[in-house]
């Protein structure tokens, strides 16, 4: 009984999965994602590094930057071509 219903948590949550991933892979869009074996990142406004799994982030361009605080975030929002590399 225990294994018929781990057997089926198992499923249910490689089904979340696989459903989860097939959008990123299918809709088309060309948005970069963070190399989950980079574990820390830079913020492009002051420089600071962060870890990879941030929460405050916005994309621009495409690209999705990171940020160690909200006001980093918005002053990146407000001039992003003055931090963003060319």
């Amino acid at each position: 009984m225990k294994k018929s219903i781990l057997a089926i948590i198992l499923i249910g949550l490689t089904t979340i999965a696989l459903k989860s991933n097939a959008n990123s892979i299918f809709d088309g869009s060309k948005t970069n994602f963070i190399d989950s074996a980079k574990k820390v990142l830079v913020d492009p406004v002051c420089k600071m590094k962060i870890k990879a799994n941030a929460s405050k982030t916005t994309v621009y361009n495409k690209v999705t930057y990171c940020f160690c605080s909200e006001s980093c975030k918005q002053k990146f929002v407000a001039e992003p071509t003055k931090y963003v590399k060319k």
